[in-house]
Parts: C-alpha cells; sequence; structure tokens
C-alpha cells in the first residue's frame, strides 16, 4: 500500500527485540544488599495502600466528532506485514479545533485467526516513538494460539511516528560528556549537558514548530477512538507496553466506557514528571543489575565489582585500537539487564571484560562492538527521536533545572557505582529548552472505576517503568489486580514467564481477574 512500510529496517527489528525480550556499579556487597532491601521493604508496604479518591482536572473541551468513514483495507506491503491488512485515518489535526487541518494516520490489523468472538485487540509498544506497524506481525505471532484465533490484533503508528504524519525532520541531540575516569563534577556535567541539549531541541523545535504541539498523548486517546468507531466496535480490548501504558491509562480516563478490557504491562506511572523520571535512576538502575546478578551467581558478582572498580581509575584497550570506559561498559550492563534474553550475552561479556583485567590483555573487536553499540540513556530507543521529545514534552510540563537533575546522578552515583548518575541526565534532560508543548494529559491523582477493573504487570526490578510506579497505577484503578514478576523484564506479557500469561491471558479471553496480587518467580531465560 502507498505509504505504509516496504521493508523492516534495522532499526525496527531492534525495537521488536526490546520490546519481546530486551533496554543500568556498585559499593560493597553489604551496602548493595542493604540497597535491594530497603527497596523491597517499600515496595511490599504500598502492597495494600487503598488509593485516595480524588477529582481528577476536567481535560479541555473537544469538539463532538462526525461518524467515522469506513476503514478502506488493502493487503500490506512488506515481509514485516505479511498477512496484515493496511489503511489509513484521516483525523484532526487538533481534536480541540477539528477544522484547523488533519493528519493521516497508518492502521494495520490481522483477522482472527478462527473468528473475533472477542472483538479487537489493540497495541500499542511503547517509545514515545514506536512505531505500530514494525511490530503488528511481531507482537500477533508472540500471543497464543487462543488469543489470536479470538481477536482481530489492530495497531497504529501514532502521530508524528512511521507512516503516519505529520512527518519530522529529524533533532540532532548531545551526548553528555563526563570525564572518563576519576571524580565527577556532576553539577558542571550536567549543566554542560543540558545547555547544549536546550541548543539542540530549540533548533529541533523551530525546524518542526507547525507540528510539534499537536503529537502529544492527549490527541493520540482521541486517534486511539476515532480508529475504534472507525472499526465499528462499542468496546476494545487494549495491551499498553511501556508508554503504551500512559496511552492506555490516559485513554480509560477519557473514554472508559470503550474498554472491554485493559492490560497495561510494564507501566508507567500515573503522575509522570520529567523530575521524577530522572529520580526514578536512584535505586532503579542499580536493583536491575544486583538482579540479574544475582541470578548468575558469586562468580559473575566478583567480576562486575573487579571491572567497575577498574574503570573507575582507566579504561580497557580493545583490539581495534579503541578503548572502553565505565560509561559504555554501564550503559551495556544497564541495556541488557532489562531483558533477559539479553542476560546470557551480558554474562559472557562481563567475564570477558574481568579476563582481559586479569591478563593484562586487549578486548576483541567483536566484544568492544557490541558493547559500544548497546549504549543507552534514556527509556526510548532512540532519544532524538522527535516524536520522543515532542510527545513526553507535551505529556509533562515540568523542567527541572540542572541542580535537580545533578542532584539526582549524584546519588545514584553513590547508590550503585559512579556510572550510574548518568541515566538520570538523559531523562532530566530529555526537554531542556523546550516550552510546553501541546495539552498535557491529567494525571490519575485518584481512584476509577472501570467496568472491568484493569490488569498492571510489572517486573521487579525493572530498570525502565519502576515497580513503585506500576503499583501507584493500580491503586489508581478501583478492583485492578496486579501481578509482579520477580526478575528484570520490561514487557513481561508473552515473555519468560508462565505465571504472568496464565494470569493475562484468561483475562484478555474472557475478563477473568486474577487474585488481586499475583506473585511470579524468576525465571532464568
Amino acid at each position: 500500500m502507498p505509504g505504509l512500510r516496504e521493508e523492516c529496517t534495522g532499526g525496527s527489528q531492534r525495537l521488536l527485540a526490546v520490546l519481546r525480550y530486551g533496554p543500568r556499579m556498585t559499593p560493597s556487597v553489604r551496602d548493595m544488599r542493604r540497597v535491594v532491601a530497603v527497596t523491597l521493604v517499600l515496595m511490599l508496604s504500598l502492597v495494600g495502600v487503598p488509593a485516595v479518591a480524588a477529582t481528577d482536572p476536567a481535560p479541555a473541551p473537544v469538539a463532538q466528532a462526525k461518524a467515522e468513514p469506513a476503514l478502506k483495507w488493502k493487503k500490506c506491503q512488506g515481509g514485516n506485514l505479511e498477512g496484515a491488512d493496511c489503511a489509513f485515518l484521516r483525523v484532526p489535526r487538533d481534536w480541540a479545533r477539528p477544522s484547523a487541518g488533519s493528519y493521516r494516520i497508518a492502521v494495520a490489523r490481522i483477522r482472527a485467526e478462527v473468528a473475533p468472538t472477542r472483538g479487537v485487540l489493540m497495541f500499542n509498544p511503547g517509545g514515545p516513538g514506536g512505531a505500530g506497524l514494525d511490530a503488528v506481525r511481531f507482537v500477533q505471532r508472540g500471543l497464543p494460539k487462543e488469543v489470536r484465533d479470538s481477536f482481530d490484533v489492530v495497531t497504529f503508528d501514532p502521530r508524528g511516528v512511521g507512516s503516519s504524519q505529520p512527518a519530522f525532520t529529524p533533532c540532532r541531540t548531545p551526548n553528555p560528556k563526563p570525564p572518563l575516569t576519576g571524580a565527577v563534577d556532576w553539577e558542571a556535567v550536567t549543566t554542560q549537558y543540558m545547555d547544549a541539549m536546550s541548543e539542540a531541541l530549540q533548533e529541533c523545535l523551530q525546524a518542526n514548530e507547525a507540528d510539534a504541539g499537536y503529537v502529544g498523548t492527549w490527541q493520540v486517546i482521541r486517534d486511539m477512538d476515532s480508529l475504534r468507531r472507525a472499526l465499528g466496535v462499542e468496546k476494545i480490548s487494549f495491551w499498553g507496553m511501556s508508554y503504551g501504558t500512559t496511552v492506555g491509562r490516559a485513554y480509560a480516563q477519557q473514554f472508559p466506557q470503550h474498554l472491554r478490557a485493559l492490560v497495561l504491562d510494564g507501566t508507567i506511572t500515573p503522575t509522570p514528571s520529567v523530575g521524577d523520571y530522572a529520580r526514578e535512576h536512584i535505586w532503579d538502575d542499580a536493583t536491575a543489575i544486583q538482579t540479574m546478578l544475582g541470578a548468575f551467581g558469586a562468580k559473575s558478582k566478583r567480576a562486575y565489582r573487579t571491572v567497575m572498580n577498574f574503570l573507575e581509575r582507566q579504561t580497557i584497550s580493545t583490539q581495534d585500537g579503541g578503548t572502553l570506559d565505565r560509561w559504555s561498559v554501564s550503559s551495556y550492563l544497564v541495556n541488557n539487564a532489562a531483558y533477559q534474553q539479553k542476560w546470557d550475552e551480558a554474562k559472557e561479556l562481563l567475564h570477558v571484560l574481568y579476563e582481559s583485567i586479569r591478563n593484562a590483555r586487549a578486548v576483541s573487536r567483536d566484544a568492544a562492538q557490541r558493547i559500544a553499540s548497546s549504549a543507552a540513556t534514556t527509556r526510548s530507543e532512540g532519544g532524538s527521536n522527535p516524536a520522543f521529545h515532542f510527545v513526553n514534552c507535551s505529556d509533562m510540563h515540568d523542567r527541572p533545572s540542572a541542580r535537580v537533575v545533578a542532584g539526582a546522578a549524584e546519588q545514584a552515583a553513590k547508590v550503585g557505582g559512579t556510572a550510574l548518575g548518568m541515566p538520570s541526565l538523559g531523562e532530566g534532560g530529555q526537554c531542556a529548552g523546550l516550552p510546553p508543548l501541546g495539552m498535557s494529559v491529567p494525571p490519575l491523582t485518584g481512584t476509577l472505576r472501570l467496568p472491568t477493573p484493569p490488569v498492571i504487570v510489572n517486573a521487579v526490578g525493572d530498570n525502565r517503568t519502576p515497580w513503585l510506579g506500576a503499583r501507584e497505577t493500580a491503586n489508581g484503578f478501583t478492583g485492578s489486580s496486579m501481578v509482579t514478576y520477580a526478575g528484570t523484564q520490561h514487557v513481561t506479557y508473552g515473555g519468560p514467564s508462565a505465571c504472568v500469561d496464565a494470569a493475562v491471558t484468561p483475562y484478555l479471553l474472557y475478563r477473568t481477574l486474577p487474585p488481586r496480587s499475583v506473585a511470579c518467580p524468576l525465571v532464568y531465560p
């Protein structure tokens, strides 16, 4: 179909692997155990905390939309979309002013393998910036057969992403420049980085000014409901992954009567802010790495301590004449900790680094390239994607100062080792220099009752969407079920845990809620 994906790019293949399996150094073992113990105590203390009723702010008025025209389905083009039907949906550029132009949204559907006895299962793969069409076949194949038999699986590329309009001019954003070894002046490094990020994002905004304010979640959930109407269904079931949980939560706030079932998987806090995203990294990366190392055993824990302590003083040479430093190695481990299919590779390369230090020899080119290519400092798989910045900076209107972000980075460095201060900069600086864009989604500050309560899923060691934010989300929905996986996997349904799948699948099929609190053990991949 003209305008839709002709092939699955290398970037989208990486996205699909991340969605399915898998993206944060440490003081003494005793101190780290204390960190993890305190974190777990805080988690358990919140399990039974009742939500406090409150009234959400009233959203801005939206003009009543007319009945949606039928979608004109055609066979999708490209191997990644084999077996799917594609269409375009026309939506207002601004739902608050429907006469101010329109955007074209790319949609894909895979029909139920038997009959859609339970209607439409819609999903959002996360990001912001994740393209639904890149993930549709991968997600559909990963679902249990009985789910594939029962639902039409439907997704779309959100505004500014993939084949949907608007088309953005790419952003060119800087990386922080901390010293390779030795002490770090976090306030100086953060100030320099946020000044450079501010300049870059202002240039990006200027290049995309006509559309930057119209791609936030406030607009996206209205596109979703327009798609529901165009599909001719009264209710949808929705599976939100990572940022997709913000989409699902916001849709539930605005259109609760149109949800048959709601699964929020890898769940973002219902009261998100840029400052809180930066502060989450004080604990979450250290927890993820220690959970992974705990599964590896004592030898890997020793290797980790040796490698990170060595990198505080000097870099590791590579056979191609380069070096590996604490920032690249830590970023690699942070990334791999969150996706359990990557654990074995992380264990292997950790011991490669350990042996290179013990024997004073250079690291192989292959190992060095795998580590260097995995660097990631934000929740997004590519923070320079304009949609990532414009969506988050529409949804969250706070702009933390360099001092606040530096404070979070410094605390994270004290908790887990110097290099674990870095992720706070990526999160805290993602909107530097940008004004509040578009309309923000009201946070869920009270309780919301849905016709069928949702299921909230999260790993206790997830460093992309920390468990406490998921627990807060569960508290915000009357009668919700919380499924906790004792690993690190970010987005867990269809992943390593049969226990998680056993809780979610009957809910999707029959709206049978699992117990209010389900604890699933760690499964080593």
